[in-house]
């Protein structure tokens, strides 16, 4: 490694380091990375004397310290960004440079934006506080930006969040923390509530925490109950703050048939999502997929990725919004197997083949507004799908993020359809405000002690990262995570 400044007080810095890239194989490959620019310039990246990425301004050069491992590491192949990278997006690093003899540490938010960088004018999503859905993002260790299994990364200015009172055992839980956090605040516990957390280990077991601290900050009387078929992350889930632990091996599904009002699925799996359907009376909120058909529907990542909702075509759901959300939906898209429907006067409603919606977005009625319609309404499974995704030319839905997609149809023996019609919803979400997760676990210190003594269960160095991979897919781990010193 090495690390030099071209001219004193500019601060252009030139720093050159290896770093083992993730491949589209599954295999990593050691790469030689040099960075080269300053915050206020911007940079150049350059992967084995070849450019590979040029950054404006509003990039801070980090030293990487601890890096998790997530499931979105373990199925990074699968997702539609381009490979080699140097992945990893759960991430403490720290300042170049000491101040008074300490170098300031810090968790990384992952969303490269406008907003992130400090740069105006923001776009519309950015305006309207949905900066982490920009259409131009990029993403830490996900899409393009080098990442925090590389022992330097270039943050965002202002998503690099300083941190004083947390341990680096939870800092560096901060991330997964914050997107459980955000399955709470958008599916929020009533008084009275039984929900319940299916398959807790690296994303669950933060889900239960995550309900656990909001409980005790908030309130809110609700019971918890952790559902699992492995005993010591039953055991986990309660010293995380769950009230009942449910053994799916010894306790059939059927059993609990309708029991709990909202089930989060953090399972991944196709069989999860099937059993979370029959478990709750009121909500599915869905927390992560494995980009498999279910039911039909394809497009159940991207529903997530988009953090949509499906609803039952209702007049209540009309105003669907995310809870503290203050915004009021006017567009709304109807597709063809719908056919007409009767709209209060305020709708302004559009009509037509999906793919001429997608032109409809560009007209003079969407100028100066998210080019996405409020809402959209399918009549069929396929029509859910295209409402997601209606192109295979790009990652744009119809329907703005965390918007509503209502179900107007026959069941037609399907499972996910029957649950719309009767009146249950499908919600989602993804990334979470990691200032106020911070603050939630600074609130709640017996929570964040049992995530400090019982999440993290190995480290590794980054050399062995083929190593971490297969203890972090393996039952023995609850949190791999990468130590660069």
């Amino acid at each position: 490694m090495k690390i030099w400044n071209e001219r004193k007080g500019k601060q252009n810095m030139k720093i050159e380091f290896s770093a083992m890239d993730y491949r589209s194989d599954e295999t990593f490959e050691k790469a030689n990375y040099l960075f080269k620019g300053s915050l206020e310039k911007g940079w150049e990246i350059y992967r084995n004397g070849k450019e590979y990425l040029c950054l404006g301004p509003g990039y801070k050069l980090l030293r990487t310290k601890l890096c998790g491992v997530c499931s979105t590491d373990l199925s990074r192949s699968f997702l539609p960004f381009p490979l080699p990278q140097v992945i990893g997006h759960e991430v403490i690093a720290e300042d170049m440079e000491s101040i008074h003899g300490l170098k300031q540490k810090y968790v990384v938010e992952i969303n490269d934006t406008f907003e992130a960088r400090g740069e105006k004018p923001f776009d519309k999503f950015c305006e309207e506080g949905i900066a982490s859905h920009s259409p131009t993002r990029k993403v830490l260790g996900i899409d393009r930006l080098p990442g925090g299994f590389g022992p330097y990364i270039l943050a965002p200015q202002n998503a690099a969040i300083s941190y004083h009172t947390l341990s680096d055992k939870v800092a560096v839980l901060i991330e997964p923390f914050a997107a459980s956090l955000q399955a709470v605040l958008s599916s929020p516990p009533k008084d009275g509530d039984e929900v319940a957390v299916l398959g807790p280990r690296r994303l669950g077991s933060l889900v239960v925490a995550a309900l656990a601290a909001f409980r005790n900050s908030s309130g809110t009387r609700f019971k918890i109950s952790a559902l699992s078929r492995r005993d010591h992350l039953l055991k986990l889930s309660f010293k995380l703050g769950a009230d009942q632990m449910i053994d799916l091996g010894k306790e059939k599904i059927e059993t609990l048939d309708k029991r709990y009002t909202i089930v989060y699925d953090t399972t991944g799996t196709t069989s999860g999502f099937e059993s979370a359907i029959r478990l709750t009376s009121r909500e599915l909120h869905l927390k992560t997929t494995n980009g498999q058909e279910v039911f039909g529907i394809k497009k159940l990542t991207e529903l997530v990725v988009d953090e949509l909702s499906l609803l039952k075509f209702a007049d209540e759901n009309l105003n669907f919004c995310w809870e503290k959300e203050n915004r009021s939906n006017r567009t709304v898209y109807v597709a063809p197997n719908v056919g007409k429907v009767t709209l209060p006067s305020h709708f302004k409603v559009y009509y037509g083949k999906i793919e001429d919606a997608e032109k409809i977005l560009s007209t003079e009625d969407f100028r100066g507004r998210i080019p996405r319609f409020d809402l959209g309404i399918a009549g069929t499974v396929e029509e859910i799908d295209r409402l997601i995704r209606p192109s295979r030319s790009h990652e744009n839905s119809l329907i703005r993020p965390r918007g509503a997609i209502l179900f107007q149809g026959k069941s037609e023996k399907n499972y996910i359809l029957e649950f719309l019609n009767s009146g249950k919803s499908i919600r989602s979400s993804r990334c979470g405000d990691f200032q106020l997760a911070i603050k939630l676990l600074q609130e709640n210190k017996k929570i964040s002690e049992a995530l400090e003594k019982n999440m993290v269960t190995h480290f590794y160095s980054p050399e062995d990262l083929n190593q971490a991979f297969k203890t972090a897919k393996s039952s023995e781990s609850i949190k791999v995570v990468i130590k660069h010193f």
